[in-house]
Parts: structure tokens; C-alpha cells; sequence
């Protein structure tokens, strides 16, 4: 088990306290649950969005606006794409 220092301000500090004895329990038996269950909601989180924040950032470019390209159906020539206009 470690010790952990936390700081938050008096009125947090405070409804913690509270928060606890109405629980029936310590302050820092009631910070780690309230840790514990924000890591749980986070993992959780991240596993259903696939938690990979570039490939996420990805899918919202690919499934942007899509514009047509293509020139009587044919893609343009490399001619075409390089042409100075």
C-alpha cells in the first residue's frame, strides 16, 4: 500500500470529509474508491472508442465531406494532376 499526498481546496477538502462519514468511511479509503472508479470509467471509455486518439482524429478526416474527383467517371492521369493551369 502507498501513501499519497494529495492537495485540493478547503471547500473540496471538506465535502470529502463529509462525503466520507457519511459513508462511514476514511477520507483516503474514500479518495482511492473515487480514484479507482474515474480510472475504471476512463479505461472503459477509451476501450469502446478504441483509445487511440490519432487513429480517431483519422476517422473524422476520412468521413469528412467527400468532393468527386473524377473526370466523365475516370480517375485524372497523372498528366492531368501535374498540369500548370
Amino acid at each position: 500500500m502507498k501513501n499519497v499526498t494529495i492537495s485540493m481546496d478547503d471547500e473540496l477538502a471538506q465535502r470529502a470529509r463529509v462525503a466520507a462519514a457519511r459513508a462511514g468511511i476514511s477520507v483516503s479509503k474514500y479518495m482511492a474508491d473515487a480514484a479507482k472508479a474515474k480510472i475504471e470509467a476512463d479505461e472503459k471509455l477509451a476501450g469502446q472508442s478504441g483509445g487511440n486518439r490519432q487513429i480517431e482524429a483519422l476517422e473524422r478526416i476520412f468521413s469528412g465531406p467527400k468532393w468527386d474527383v473524377t473526370d466523365d467517371g475516370r480517375m485524372p492521369t497523372a498528366e492531368d494532376r501535374n498540369a500548370r493551369r
